[in-house]
């Protein structure tokens, strides 16, 4: 039976990237890849609901740096805790690196885990390797972020150092600063049999540092919805008549270009409760959805949402959060609102697959801004580090008056989308059967 790995690591707590994952699966599948589907995931317990749609949990060779440390307080990057987790990615580094060529990954192979044995078998195995869409590969000029960057990427450079024919799926990359990051993810990417980017800003930054790539949607638009009856959805609005059911995802941000991170994430919080008060007198309802769970604090929305609510009066918001949910619950339940203002971009991708008018916070490279803008809704994109209440009114209060417009729109972006992810399909079938080179 064929084997093909979805990399890099990943989880079912994060439901942007779940569905990243399963859609992942999803093409290689129309692309004619038959047999087993294998994931990395840092703790198998964070993959249960992959792995009861079929797919295998592998953990991660190289790991997280936090492993080591028993608290998961991380909303903010200190010089205590850069140099906790430098002193254990240092070793991680030197260690991962001889795994790099053939000669000393032999000399190395004893002496892993047996998990990391079991990994490494795998890709071996495998018949090729599929980078899940997403935006993780950017960067800010940090101190850390050439070590992140060849974190994110160092299973990607084991399988290719490996033989392993790897196709890159609708990714946001860029800005590239610092150190040899331009270069890393030069060397990576020239090495894919296919590289695709989701929005036209990527392409731009990738086809500056000499990396060929085509472009195709984000596949958190292909995902299909669980057909159920939100009855979460139709709880509030009976007891909200006449109210505009408006859903907000929330997360911790660390703000790194800012000079002052913890001033600039309160400034976000406060501008989402000013907002969500404004909602509320104006015959809205703010509706907080924890679109990602997470162990440690600074990716758990509940951390964030927690803050906000505090700061607001009893029964003029609500809040919608379940554990079990799916990624295909929670764009089932976007699917009833009315609208929906995210700082989780899936959130606002689910939402506007569905024809649901949307506001995104964007942040973190050019995902939120470069999609708003190649679906021609480039207005209701809000920079996290813009973000404030008056701009959050002005731009819902614009949704609200070209409702209808938008709706339209959506719904026409919605069958050009369905048709590009056919092609890209079609795409990585053609070279999977050719063995062909995408340069």
């Amino acid at each position: 039976m064929k084997k093909y790995v979805i990399l890099p690591s990943s989880g079912d707590l994060n439901r942007g990237d779940q569905a990243l994952v399963w859609e992942t699966m999803g093409i290689a599948k129309k692309a004619g890849c038959k047999g087993k589907f294998y994931m990395l995931a840092q703790k198998k317990s964070l993959a249960k609901q992959s792995h009861k749609i079929g797919i295998e949990v592998l953990l991660p060779i190289l790991k997280h740096p936090s492993r080591k440390f028993k608290s998961k307080e991380n909303n903010q990057y200190n010089k205590a805790l850069i140099l906790k987790w430098g002193s254990v990615a240092l070793l991680d580094l030197l260690k991962s690196l001889f795994l790099l060529t053939s000669i000393t990954r032999m000399l190395i192979s004893p002496f892993l885990s047996k998990s990391e044995k079991e990994t490494l078998n795998i890709l071996k195995e495998s018949d090729a390797c599929f980078v899940k869409g997403g935006g993780f590969i950017h960067s800010s000029g940090k101190l850390t972020d050439s070590y992140t960057v060849y974190f994110q990427l160092f299973h990607v450079l084991l399988a290719q150092s490996l033989g392993k024919p790897v196709f890159v799926m609708p990714n946001s990359f860029g800005p590239f600063d610092g150190i040899g990051i331009a270069w890393l993810v030069r060397k990576v990417l020239n090495r894919s049999k296919v590289v695709t980017v989701r929005e036209s800003i990527s392409k731009k930054m990738l086809t500056e540092i000499g990396v060929d790539s085509q472009q195709f949607p984000d596949l958190g638009f292909a995902l299909e919805k669980n057909e159920r009856d939100n009855s979460e959805v139709i709880d509030l609005r009976e007891q909200y008549p006449g109210r505009k059911l408006v859903a907000i995802t929330a997360r911790p941000y660390r703000f790194p270009r800012s000079s002052d991170p913890a001033k600039k994430y309160q400034e976000y919080l406060d501008g989402i409760v000013k907002f969500s008060k404004w909602l509320y007198e104006n015959n809205y309802l703010p509706v907080f959805i924890e679109h990602t769970l997470s162990e440690t604090t600074h990716e758990d929305d509940g951390t964030c949402i927690s803050q906000i609510v505090s700061k607001l009066n009893t029964g003029e918001y609500s809040l919608i959060s379940n554990v079990e949910y799916t990624c295909r619950d929670l764009k089932s339940i976007y699917s009833d609102f009315d609208f929906v203002v995210g700082t989780r971009f899936h959130s606002v991708i689910f939402a506007l697959s569905e024809g649901i008018p949307s506001i995104a916070i964007t942040y973190g490279g050019n995902k939120g801004q470069g999609i708003m803008h190649d679906l021609g809704i480039g207005q209701y994109a809000i920079s996290i580090s813009e973000f404030g209440a008056e701009k959050a009114i002005s731009t819902i209060s614009k949704l609200n008056e070209n409702d209808q417009d938008i709706r339209s729109h959506l719904k026409k972006c919605k069958i050009e989308i369905d048709e590009q992810h056919r092609k890209l399909a079609n795409l990585v079938k053609d070279y999977n059967d050719l063995g062909g080179d995408n340069k």
